[in-house]
């Protein structure tokens, strides 16, 4: 913003004091019909008691430019000045081809030739009394926004009534309080819902099992199947709320790798007697969010245990100017754009999922200023890949 304003402020300034000058040049040129000089009285008393006054040259041993000539010939007084300092003064003699050359002189100093520059001065210091305080609002209202982009809340503006930009101030906080009510009570309302549905499934559950007996198995494993979707859609949603604790963390802290690794091996270790799942830390130390990236990591594993046929590998390395978290597995490939499944509640076509989980992964890499990269081969599986920069050190390094 303070580029704008020089930038700006340059360029008005600049244009007006191009504008005085020429309309300045204009009246002068005008204004003056003829020359007339004003010439220093003690100065003639001294050249005149150094000796003659005045000297009768020859025209021809002097030479004027046309518009100079036309002066002397109109009996007009030309000044000539040296460049000691002194000026030499000309008219036509009554003598035929001769002049009249007065001094040296001391050259004639313009009384009032500070009188633009005082102008000019008091032109920026008004542009500058004038702009500066909107641009200073401009400035305020931008950083306004940027904070409520990255933490939305209520916003105080701290802009005079009395500035121009008041109204909009007042406009914007008004909109990000409504904004954040609507958001707070969309949150609450929403984890408490998510967090209620499972009391009822678990009696749906115990009752279920308690009717065993009185269903056929087929029926039996649909209600489970039901009951499981709606438990699973219950814990992506709540993962999902997650998000905006982790959107606020500006800071990269650093961590042990290899306990990241234990994490997700210990919340996975039910499915080793189906998969082969190898967990691979290839440097010791890295910088993220310890929790962000568990979470991701373990959408990534749930979805390559959805698909993987018998083998699954989750590598956590280091290059020279990235981290990066990989899960590759062994199953059939993916059958659309990776891009079209890391849109919100956007699934495979072969997918029992509910579109969260890339999503999800997908905004821990952006918290993280990176990506998600994907890579799939029919028949050979997908690997998924989170990367960020490396080598970012903060004063919250643990």
């Amino acid at each position: 913003m303070k580029k704008q304003f020089v930038r700006f402020y340059l360029l008005l300034l600049l244009s007006c004091a191009g504008l005085l000058w020429a309309l300045g040049s204009i009246v002068q040129l005008v204004q003056q019909d003829h020359w007339n000089y004003q010439l220093d009285a003690d100065s003639l008393f001294k050249l005149q008691q150094q000796g003659q006054i005045i000297q009768q040259v020859p025209a021809s041993s002097l030479y004027f430019p046309p518009e100079l000539s036309e002066l002397l010939r109109q009996q007009q007084i030309v000044a000539v000045d040296l460049s000691d300092g002194q000026s030499l003064y000309y008219r036509q003699s009554l003598l035929p081809d001769m002049l009249d050359q007065l001094g040296p002189l001391p050259t004639i100093s313009v009384a009032n030739s500070s009188l633009p520059y005082l102008l000019y001065g008091a032109l920026a210091l008004l542009f500058l009394a004038l702009l500066w305080p909107v641009f200073r609002d401009i400035r305020r209202l931008t950083l306004l926004t940027q904070q409520f982009a990255a933490s939305p809340g209520p916003l105080q503006s701290q802009i005079r009534p009395g500035s121009s930009l008041y109204p909009l101030a007042q406009s914007m906080e008004q909109m990000a309080s409504q904004i954040s009510q609507m958001m707070a009570i969309n949150q609450d309302m929403s984890r408490t819902i998510a967090h209620e549905t499972r009391t009822p499934l678990a009696r749906m559950k115990f009752t279920l099992s308690l009717a065993a007996r009185q269903l056929e198995g087929r029926y039996q494993q649909r209600l489970l199947d039901d009951i499981e979707e709606i438990d699973a859609l219950v814990s992506n949603y709540l993962d999902f709320s997650k998000l905006d604790y982790f959107r606020h963390q500006h800071q990269l802290p650093r961590h042990n790798t290899a306990d990241l690794m234990a994490d997700l091996a210990s919340r996975f270790d039910i499915y080793q007697h189906a998969f082969e799942l190898s967990f691979q830390a290839q440097t010791p130390v890295a910088h993220f969010h310890y929790s962000a990236l568990l979470l991701a990591g373990q959408n990534l594993l749930a979805n390559a245990i959805r698909y993987a046929k018998g083998s699954i590998v989750v590598k956590f390395e280091q290059t020279e100017s990235h981290y990066q978290l990989t899960v590759a597995d062994d199953g059939p490939g993916l059958e659309e754009h990776p891009d079209v499944l890391m849109r919100l509640f956007r699934r495979g076509d072969n997918s029992s999922g509910f579109g969260l989980g890339l999503y999800i992964v997908n905004k821990v890499a952006q918290w993280h200023q990176g990506e998600v990269c994907i890579h799939s081969n029919p028949q050979q599986g997908t690997s998924v890949s989170l990367r960020w920069p490396a080598g970012t050190e903060t004063a919250a390094d643990a």
